[in-house]
Parts: C-alpha cells; sequence; structure tokens
C-alpha cells in the first residue's frame, strides 16, 4: 500500500506563499511554489518565499514540480532556488510563458524544464498517473490536478471559482473533467482553497466590474483612465470586452503595460484585437472620447504611478488628466495596501477628473466562496479534506462548511493545520506529526533586491527596522599599514538619524571614539581591524544611546593599503 506524507511550506495560515508536498513512497511531488508579499512589519523586503531547505536538501527525491496557474502566490518562488533543487515543471503554456518572463525581469536566471500540459489532461510522471482539470481563475488555463494512489485520489483544487456565464476557453471550469476522475478512482484527501470560505453564496457573478463600470465606457463622452494588476488576465479581458463594445480603442499607459499585454496576447487568443491598439504615432489623431488609457502595474508601484500621473510627472507627457477625464481604479488592494491606495486615489481627485473607485466589497476576488466550495465537495466527496491558502479564521470555516454537508466527513477527517505539519495516510488511522523544524524548515526565505538573504529571519528583520526608525551612521577611512596611519578620512556620514548640521559635536565625538579604536589596533601590533569594527559599533551606540536616546545602525568602513 502507499505510504502518503502531506504537508505545506507554506500557504496556511497566510495570503501567499503557496507550497504543498505530496510525499508517495518518498517520491516528492510538488504543488505549486509562490511567493507572498511583505507587511510594514518587514521594511526593505521584496518578497517571501517558501523556506526552500528541505526541497535543497531532498532534491534526489523531488519527481516534479506542478504549477496550477501564473500568479506570484503559486509560481513565483521557484526562481529564485529552481538551479539547486531541479526537476521538471509541469503547467500549461499560458504558465509557462510567464514563469519565463518573471525569470527574465526578476534577473534571476533560472533554467527551467518544462512539460507542457493542457488544462484537462491525463499523463504519467515516475510511473504515477496524473489528470489535470481546466478551472476558471483569472489567470487563463489554470487547473486542478489529481494524483492517483492505491487508497485513491489525492486532489488538489487550485484556485477557482464556478462561473456558468463564462464563454471563453481559457476560463472555464471543466466540470466534466472533474466528475470523470471522480467517478474512476475515488477521493481519498482533497485539499482545496479557502480564501473566501467565509463568503456566503457563489463568487458569480460579483468577480465581475463590467455591471458597475459599463455605462461609462457606452454613454459618457470622455476619455476613460482604467487601472489594474498585471496579472488579474481575467479583469484585463473584461475591460477590452468594454471597450469594444463602446467602440472605444486601447492606449498602454507606458512600456510596461506594452509589454504585458504584447505577451498576454500569444497566450490568451482573442484577448485583444491590434486593430484595437492606438500607437504612440497615432495617439493625438484619436478623438479623446473614444480612448481607454490602460495602467497595469503591481500594488505599491501602481499608486505611485497614479500619483505621478496627478503631478504630471508621467513618462508620456501627452497624456495629461483633467477635469474632462474619467479615471477607474480596478485595482483593488489587499489589506496591508489600502493606505497606500487612498493615498493615490486621493492625489486622482485632485485633478478634477470623475473618480470611480471602486471597493472590496463590491467586486469579489476570483476564490471559492461557500457555493464554490460545496460544488467541490459534493463531486468529490473525500475521505479526508484539507482545508488550505487563507488564514486561520478562513481555514477553519471550510472545515467547518465540510462538516456541515453530510458527506461522511468528521472531526477526524478534516485537517486544519499549521505549515510543517504532515498528514499521514498509511491505510490505518490518519495520523497527524507535529513539525520538527530540523527536518522541515518553514521559516520564510527573505528576497530583497539582490537575492535570496543570507542573514537569518530575525537578525534581518531587525537591522530593516533599526534603518527604518533609527536611520544609519557610517564612519569609514583608508588606513595605511606601512605607516600605521589613517591615510584618509575618517568621513562620518548620517541618514534618518538627525541633521548633520545641527550634529557638529555628535559628529566630532562619534570620530574620535573610531580614531581612538584605529590606533588602538595599530599599537596593538596584530592590525586586527575586525575587532576594531565591532569595537567601534558598541562604544558609538552607546554613546548615541546615552546622549539622544536613539539607536541606529552604525557601520564603521576600514579599507587598507600597503
Amino acid at each position: 500500500m502507499d505510504i502518503i506524507k502531506v504537508f505545506a511550506l507554506g500557504g496556511l495560515d497566510e495570503d501567499g506563499r503557496d507550497c504543498y508536498v505530496i510525499d508517495i513512497n518518498n517520491d516528492l511531488f510538488v504543488i505549486d511554489c509562490g511567493v507572498s508579499l511583505p507587511d510594514k512589519t518587514i521594511p526593505g523586503i521584496d518578497f517571501l518565499l517558501p523556506n526552500p531547505s528541505f526541497l535543497i536538501n531532498n532534491k534526489d527525491r523531488i519527481k516534479a514540480y506542478i504549477i496550477t496557474h501564473g500568479h506570484d502566490e503559486s509560481m513565483a518562488a521557484l526562481q529564485y532556488f529552481y538551479e539547486k533543487a531541479p526537476a521538471v515543471i509541469v503547467c500549461s503554456e499560458s504558465t509557462r510563458r510567464t514563469m519565463i518572463r518573471l525569470a527574465k525581469i526578476r534577473k534571476t536566471g533560472s533554467y527551467f524544464d518544462f512539460k507542457i500540459v493542457d488544462p484537462s489532461s491525463d499523463f504519467e510522471i515516475a510511473g504515477r498517473k496524473f489528470h489535470t482539470f481546466q478551472t476558471c481563475h483569472n489567470f487563463a488555463n489554470s487547473f486542478g490536478v489529481a494524483i492517483e494512489t492505491d487508497q485513491g485520489n489525492i486532489i488538489y483544487s487550485g484556485d477557482y471559482i464556478i462561473d456558468y456565464s463564462v464563454n471563453q476557453s481559457g476560463y472555464l471550469f471543466n466540470m466534466k473533467a472533474l466528475s470523470r476522475i471522480c467517478d474512476n478512482n475515488p477521493t481519498l484527501l482533497l485539499i482545496a482553497e479557502s480564501k473566501k470560505a467565509s463568503t456566503p453564496g457563489y463568487c458569480s457573478p460579483h468577480h465581475l466590474i463590467s455591471p458597475i463600470v459599463k455605462k461609462y465606457f457606452l454613454e459618457a463622452n470622455k476619455r476613460i483612465f482604467i487601472t489594474c494588476f498585471w496579472q488579474n488576465l481575467f479583469r484585463i479581458r473584461e475591460i477590452f470586452e468594454l471597450a469594444k463594445e463602446g467602440k472605444k480603442k486601447i492606449y498602454f499607459y507606458d512600456e510596461y503595460t506594452k509589454k504585458i499585454i504584447t505577451n498576454f496576447m500569444e497566450i490568451d487568443e482573442g484577448l485583444l484585437d491590434k486593430n484595437d491598439i492606438i500607437s504612440k504615432e497615432d495617439l493625438l489623431r484619436v478623438r479623446m472620447q473614444d480612448i481607454v488609457v490602460l495602467m497595469l502595474g503591481i500594488d505599491g508601484e501602481l499608486y505611485d504611478e497614479m500619483i505621478a500621473l496627478s503631478l504630471g510627472r508621467n513618462e508620456d507627457k501627452r497624456i495629461a488628466i483633467n477635469e474632462n477625464d474619467i479615471f477607474i481604479n480596478a485595482a483593488l488592494a489587499r489589506p496591508s495596501m489600502e493606505t497606500a491606495q487612498t493615498h493615490a486615489i486621493d492625489a486622482i481627485y485632485r485633478t478634477g477628473c470623475t473618480v470611480i473607485a471602486l471597493k472590496n466589497k463590491q467586486i469579489s476576488s476570483m476564490h471559492a466562496h461557500q457555493d464554490d466550495l460545496k460544488a467541490l465537495l459534493s463531486v468529490t466527496k473525500p475521505r479526508y479534506y484539507f482545508p488550505i491558502r487563507g488564514n486561520f479564521v478562513n481555514m477553519m470555516a471550510n472545515a467547518k462548511l465540510a462538516l456541515s454537508m453530510d458527506i461522511g466527513l468528521n472531526h477526524n477527517s478534516v485537517f486544519v493545520l499549521d505549515n510543517g505539519m504532515t498528514i499521514l495516510l498509511d491505510g490505518t488511522r490518519p495520523k497527524i506529526i507535529p513539525n520538527d523544524p530540523e527536518k522541515i524548515a518553514i521559516d520564510p526565505a527573505m528576497v530583497d533586491g539582490i537575492g535570496i538573504s543570507s542573514h537569518s529571519n530575525a537578525d534581518l528583520i531587525n537591522e530593516r527596522r533599526e534603518l527604518g526608525n533609527d536611520g544609519v551612521v557610517v564612519v569609514a577611512s583608508t588606513v595605511s599599514l606601512s605607516k600605521k596611519q589613517i591615510v584618509s578620512g575618517p568621513d562620518c556620514q548620517m541618514r534618518g538619524f538627525v541633521y548633520v548640521k545641527e550634529a557638529e559635536p555628535l559628529l566630532k565625538s562619534i570620530v574620535n571614539i573610531y580614531v581612538d579604536e584605529i590606533n588602538t589596533a595599530f599599537q596593538s601590533g596584530k592590525d586586527n581591524f575586525e575587532l576594531a569594527k565591532t569595537n567601534i559599533e558598541l562604544r558609538v551606540k552607546r554613546f548615541i544611546k546615552r546622549e539622544n536616546g536613539r539607536e541606529p545602525m552604525i557601520l564603521p568602513i576600514i579599507v587598507v593599503s600597503e
């Protein structure tokens, strides 16, 4: 009998960082491998990744990465450690193109070995049968996956909603394929998302912006600016359909937007006809009321562009927003970005244009609501259920929903876990194995501008907070080993600490401490400048703390010459 272990390296009690490991007879199959975005308590960090140490340490056992769709939270982490833990990547062509593009943008340089599959298909990996079924999500050709075992199927839902009104082939939920999978083999374990499990009803049609903004495309005799996050391909398509219905043409706000749409036009057929695009050369030849200016971006960067536009600091000076325009914000902020969104919208209001600021209460993200989850549970009828992807309150809501459905589930067969905890299914009663951090590390890996940090998470966060709260003091000089003296400097610079003009006594004292420790190092005859730097840091920190109560980061720099 197959011995099955299932655990998460990320994605439980959090938004993003999805990474789920299926261990079957010591063969590892990794489903999704994404990032999450940091909140304001982690300054200076671009992304949080699942800790890759388990995958790197067990790289010889990894048979495949299965990436269900091309969103950051599902696939963007892989590029940062793939070369240290390579395996075939199973995904759709749409996801493949997006992964390659992101790797180029972020200059990670990873080489990927892809196995391209249709969103609804059957295939084998390492002698084991897999089945995918297409789902409806806001990225084209998303899918869920089923893995056959001799105990039954392990089914991973992926991100999905059930929307029978969709008529584009890349966004259809293939219920027939899922039913066939369940008819041929019973479901041992269903792994399903929980992000919107607290929300009653179906997600559809609450994910659509068309009912709210359609009138502006059809009736308003004004130019339209509209924002959207770059990975929300479903909403971008919706905007294009509205523009076409209103007989308007699309102008790309900047080169970033143009590159994104050009890439998506290759993976989503029929997304936009080239005749519906206004080139830079033709911008001034088109009537203002016939133009839709599309602005794409990611989180805070997009909100910064909105502010730049409002101040006339945008790259294309021919686009100046004014009281004759309509501005529609369809880039709805996640909780940690709501303040940035508010500032951006406020700046747009100051231009005098008509502002349509869509709200999260009006538009739902494309994740399964309660009735979407009930439909999935009714079709799959799992023996065991594992809610994932979402905060703990949503995972609990998902579990309670499953228990209420009278499909044979009970409190011993529904698992609400933390990252690193393992479900063991060996044909007897299921067992939950507590996490051992020595075997399965789950603390997030952090990515800043130069790659994955080599610091410990605690040290890195403390350093970033010091910089953010109290600033930094840098003292540097060049010393000569032959002359045993300082030959250049010392130079003291302060940032985010105090105004230098108001701190002459403080500067002199810091420089005196620095010079004293350098001279002490020379007098010792060992030229031990590492010890000198440590002593400078400790003494300067104590001095500043005593003088004004601040604790800036101290960076002593000693350049050695002969």
